[in-house]
């Protein structure tokens, strides 16, 4: 209870610094977060779940993972939309499986080494505004672009196999639904994203915020 009383009183008391915190059209803004549970990470962890799998030699037994980290840009078309750009990386350790065929046992699955993935996103988003208040600001957030995925061996478990085999898939598409995130603060802001895709089901960082400087009046001509 002490600790919610102290973050309400501090901000009561940010509040008359913070009278210029709405969006407006023209503003510029920059970001830097870090999501878990990607849209990558759900579709790896039905394999990484099933440890060994005789179906399929890769993608089981996950070993660590670093999470997303994205560096975005947004620009205010009016005050209520924005439209950006995001670039974002994770890395993924697995141990790797491979399947040998033994007399009256039949397929069994040995570890040959492991493996370091990597998922590099690049993706245009919009940015609808909710609610534009001066504390705070409601928003969502719909994203579409490219998934780039690479992976190395990094050692092996195999006397007869060297760790040097790589593997890169093209270009696909990747996405981010996030119908709910909430912004606080002024030029130096905090924000808290709930959604599903390149961006984790919960993504959470910090932005600066380059409002748009307001035209000088033109007075009048004496006739």
């Amino acid at each position: 209870m002490k600790k919610i009383s102290l973050i309400a009183a501090g901000l009561l008391l940010a509040m008359p610094f913070i009278s210029s915190a709405q969006y407006a059209k023209g503003d510029q803004e920059f970001s830097l977060s870090y999501g878990r549970e990607s849209g990558t990470d759900i579709i790896r962890g039905f394999q990484f779940n099933t440890t060994p799998r005789l179906d399929h030699s890769s993608y089981n037994s996950a070993i660590s993972k670093t999470g997303n980290i994205f560096a975005s840009y947004s620009y205010f078309l009016t005050s209520r939309l924005a439209v950006g750009l995001t670039l974002g990386t994770e890395f993924v350790s697995f141990n790797h499986y491979t399947n040998q065929d033994q007399p009256l046992v039949g397929p069994v699955s040995y570890p040959a080494g492991t493996y370091r993935a990597n998922v590099t996103t690049l993706a245009f988003e919009l940015k609808p505004i909710y609610y534009n208040g001066r504390l705070v600001q409601l928003y969502g957030l719909f994203g579409v672009g490219g998934r780039h995925y690479s992976e190395k061996m990094v050692s092996s478990d195999n006397l007869l196999i060297s760790p040097s085999d790589n593997y890169t898939a093209p270009w696909f598409l990747n996405t981010q639904w996030t119908p709910i995130g909430v912004h606080v603060g002024k030029t130096l802001s905090g924000f808290l994203e709930f959604g599903i895709g390149y961006k984790g089901l919960i993504n959470g960082g910090i932005s600066y915020k380059l409002a748009r400087k307001a035209k000088p009046a033109v007075a009048a001509k004496a006739e």
